[in-house]
């Protein structure tokens, strides 16, 4: 699998070189693409973890509740997900860089390929 953190490098370098009006919202726009990878994977771990105990520690009717609440969560931070990826596409194509995600738009990949950002970033971080 390809790397997404060096096609990410060349967009920011793409923008910091242009003469863009919009190079700081635009180099804004793809710090908060990694932060929405890193939201959403926190809140599919977040629902996990609480799904772990909280059917045991819950009366049924809180359960359900609960359930809906982290199900509501991660599907809005999913949603910003998507359409962070929409807009660095844009971008990407803007400025005539290789695509940071060139996936199919499926939930599914969308979600691994934010896994794979997460990963890439932990892998990678400075100490």
């Amino acid at each position: 699998m390809e790397k997404v953190k060096p096609r990410l490098l060349k967009l920011v370098e793409a923008i910091e070189a242009s003469k863009s009006g919009f190079k700081n919202d635009e180099l804004a726009m793809t710090e908060q693409m990694i932060r929405d990878c890193g939201r959403y994977i926190d809140k599919v771990t977040t629902m996990e973890a609480a799904l772990c105990s909280a059917r045991f520690r819950l009366e049924p009717a809180d359960f359900r509740q609960l359930v809906m609440d982290l199900d509501r969560s991660r599907k809005l931070a999913h949603d910003a997900l998507n359409a962070s990826v929409g807009i660095i596409t844009r971008l990407c194509r803007k400025y005539d860089v290789p695509l940071v995600y060139d996936g199919p738009e499926d939930r599914i990949a969308i979600a691994e390929f934010a896994q794979q950002v997460v990963n890439e970033f932990f892998d990678e971080r400075r100490l």
